[in-house]
């Protein structure tokens, strides 16, 4: 489909109509809780989106190529900074550099707070196919030809798409194309949840997918009263999360070509991210829209994507992860919805990376697909057990498929070089987190470290791991800790009976899960 096609359609044509007559009369009760990106936090009222902009807020820090850091906070800020990264990525490919845009690419993610791309990007470098790569989507990203057609952004296009690679590929195009993430898409998710409230007669479009925040933060419209859910990122393919760019995008451009809004910030492109700006902050939690205090959220119930939770011992995995009981897995969810839940798919990550290995040596093909066939061939693994095996594989995790031999090998090693190489980095610096449910394995090490550093018994770990909302049930968090000694041990954070190491200490240095 092509920009005048979908931009003709009633429903969307009816939804821009509906923004630009009530984004201005909305009102927002923005509550940020103190976290390292957003200091002090923030607590204000404010009517009409426009006026948002001003409450902006996103504590970050990147190093420039001479090794200046680079500081920002509010919008103006952060439109400078960005404006700085902008212009080094694109000297960069323009000098057909790919070591220069590989960092300006890494920069960009210190900058948002997210690391996942970071072995993608590292493994384009490596081949000298970065710079073609980017300009390849850059061209598919473009809002202002009628050229642009989304059956263009295919499997075979778009090889990866998440939070950081959206920010890359946004600060490259020169036509306004959004920076898709979970507080962007949760915030489109919301907007049209309202106008369909208000016009239900025609046929809805799909609604905008985002993601699960890290945080006590709701990003699905779905657990928002009479909200519509919101397909998670984690279930969706890359070529349909850069579709939903390209969609927005467009929605973004018509809508301010019609009106006058952010007309200080320039021309079209740069008030095209200025909207983009408002989306982000007002979906840090949806509950901004309309909700009066933190009591109100609780008539709320809120619905999301869990994987496969199972029984686990103190020192593993349970035989052939014993599925939970339906009543456990609705009290995960309605536990987790608001408070961080952290619990992964069942699985043993030393034993699933020797399998891997395996393959890799075995097999020419490699991806999941291929990966789950030879389990379910040369292993005792079932059908179940093997997808749940590849949760580690994926992007928001460790990004293992596509890696070389090499860094597979010393991953299988494990120790703090295999720490290095699932990581992608050379120098080990502190785990960070951006603002999204992301690195769960390794949040599992750390969560897992400060039960048993704090707790004598496994009940009372599993205790505390409930209370504190990273997991439901005690069978949930029996299975986050299973998880995280298994990681822990395999890269030297834990030693035995599982006291946290130095390099856990290194590696955690300062870290919160509270920000």
């Amino acid at each position: 489909m092509q920009r005048k096609n979908f931009l003709a359609q009633a429903e969307v044509a009816g939804f821009i109509e509906w923004l630009a007559s009530n984004l201005p009369l909305l009102q927002f009760n923005l509550n940020f809780r103190p976290s390292k990106f957003v200091l002090g936090g923030l607590q204000v009222n404010v009517n009409g989106f426009e006026q948002v902009l001003q409450h902006y807020r996103w504590s970050s820090s990147w190093r420039d190529n001479n090794g200046a850091i680079v500081i920002s906070s509010t919008w103006l800020e952060t439109k400078e900074s960005l404006g700085k990264l902008r212009a080094w990525l694109i000297e960069a490919i323009d000098n057909n550099d790919e070591t220069q845009t590989l960092a300006a690419c890494l920069q960009i993610l210190k900058w948002g707070g997210v690391r996942g791309a970071i072995p993608f990007l590292h493994r384009l470098a490596n081949n000298m196919e970065l710079i073609a790569y980017l300009r390849s989507v850059e061209q598919l990203l473009v809002l202002d030809s009628d050229q642009t057609d989304l059956r263009a952004l295919s499997s075979s296009s778009i090889l990866r798409f998440d939070s950081g690679l959206t920010k890359i590929h946004s600060l490259l195009d020169k036509t306004g194309s959004p920076i898709y993430d979970s507080r962007v898409g949760a915030a489109m998710g919301m907007l049209y949840s309202l106008y369909r409230q208000q016009n239900n007669h025609g046929r809805p479009m799909s609604q905008f997918p985002s993601g699960a925040a890290r945080g006590n933060q709701i990003r699905n419209p779905g657990d928002m009263p009479n909200g519509l859910l919101s397909p998670q990122f984690s279930r969706i393919t890359y070529e349909e999360w850069a579709r939903w760019q390209v969609r927005l995008g467009w929605i973004i451009r018509e809508l301010l070509e019609r009106t006058d809004w952010f007309a200080n910030q320039g021309a079209l492109p740069a008030r095209c991210h200025a909207f983009e700006a408002c989306l982000f902050v007002i979906g840090y939690d949806l509950r901004c829209f309309g909700a009066e205090s933190e009591e109100d959220a609780v008539l709320v119930t809120p619905r999301f994507d869990t994987q496969s939770e199972t029984e686990v011992t103190e020192e593993g995995v349970g035989a052939e992860e014993v599925v939970k009981t339906a009543a456990n897995r609705v009290a995960t969810r309605e536990t987790a919805g608001r408070s961080g839940n952290w619990v992964p798919t069942g699985h043993s990550f030393s034993k699933i990376i020797q399998y891997y290995l395996n393959f890799r040596k075995e097999e020419k093909t490699d991806g999941r697909r291929a990966f789950i066939d030879w389990l379910l061939k040369n292993t005792d693994c079932q059908s179940a057990t093997a997808n749940a095996y590849c949760f580690p594989f994926s992007i928001r995790e460790f990004d293992l498929f596509g890696r070389s031999i090499k860094d597979i090998e010393r991953i299988v090693a494990g120790k703090k070089d295999g720490l290095l190489a699932v990581l992608s980095v050379d120098e080990l610096e502190p785990f960070t987190l951006g603002d999204e449910r992301e690195k769960v394995c390794l949040v599992d090490v750390f969560i897992t470290g400060k039960a048993y550093e704090l707790f004598a018994t496994d009940q009372e770990r599993r205790a505390y791991i409930m209370r504190s909302g990273y997991a439901g049930t005690s069978n949930a968090a029996g299975t986050l800790m299973s998880v995280g000694r298994d990681v822990g041990r395999h890269f030297d954070l834990f030693e035995a009976k599982f006291k946290t190491t130095a390099l856990f200490k290194q590696f955690f240095n300062g870290f919160s899960l509270e920000g």
